[in-house]
């Protein structure tokens, strides 16, 4: 009757186990649709993907001793241990998108990935070292894999090369930007509004006090075509690595 009930308990456990992989393959899927890795500029005005950052940092945290703690009550819980090794990649991949893509719909997705992966987690805490593997097996084979998804899709950067020609809509305004002199000099620039050219110097702001890449446009003060102080600073605020787009006095300037 023991063997029985634990054969029933172990089934059941199974399916709870597979369901919640199920949950954590539908919340991936969804974070890996919605999440824009292209962005040139993350959304981190608000403080929501700063509180994301926060608590995928706890998790990255706190799994560990998890791990350790398991490992010393229960030597033979493998299937523990990989649910929060599995936890702490997927929490790690996460982290990497957010990093990229920045906040937005994705982040729910994300929440619901994370929430099934550590429930199965602690649940698998509370069981016998005899319960199935497999599921938890598998479902580190998946973190794994979204986690090499996310470094693949982030490396680039999410930043341009400011260098070159930006245009406004109908030829309204051209920035043409030219390469660094030497590393950290910037460079010269020419500015034209409708009859107005302006000439300068640009330059990095440094040091970068925001996760957007920041210049300052030096004018000469000799043709000044924006209103207010000869120094004016400029970033990046959409497009994609293809086409991005900076904003300067209410234009919008994308790259040729």
């Amino acid at each position: 009757m023991t063997a029985v009930g634990d054969g029933t308990a172990g089934r059941r456990f199974a399916v709870v186990l597979w369901s919640a992989l199920a949950v954590e393959v539908v919340g991936l899927s969804g974070a890996f649709a919605l999440a824009d890795t292209t962005v040139l500029v993350p959304e981190y005005e608000g403080t929501f993907a700063k509180e994301c950052a926060v608590l995928l940092g706890l998790a990255l945290a706190v799994l560990p001793v998890v791990v350790a703690v398991l490992a010393l009550r229960l030597p033979r819980n493998t299937t523990a241990l990989w649910r929060a090794a599995a936890s702490w990649i997927l929490a790690l991949a996460l982290l990497i998108v957010l990093g990229a893509a920045g906040s937005g719909p994705w982040v729910g997705w994300c929440v619901v990935a994370m929430v099934a992966s550590c429930v199965a987690t602690v649940i698998c805490a509370d069981h016998r070292a005899d319960l199935p593997s497999g599921p938890s097996r598998v479902v580190a084979a998946v973190a794994l894999a979204a986690l090499v998804v996310a470094a693949c899709g982030s490396c680039a950067g999410p930043y341009t090369d400011y260098p070159g020609v930006w245009t406004a809509p109908h030829d309204a305004a051209s920035l043409t930007l030219t390469e660094e002199t030497q590393p950290g000099r910037g460079g010269q620039y020419t500015l034209r509004i409708g009859t107005c050219t302006e000439r300068g110097k640009w330059v990095f702001d440094y040091p970068q006090m925001s996760t957007s890449v920041q210049m300052w446009l030096h004018g000469d003060n000799v043709n000044a075509c924006l209103p207010g102080r000869p120094d004016v600073q400029i970033r990046i605020v959409g497009g994609d690595r293809r086409a991005p787009v900076i904003a300067l006095y209410g234009l919008h300037l994308t790259k040729q």
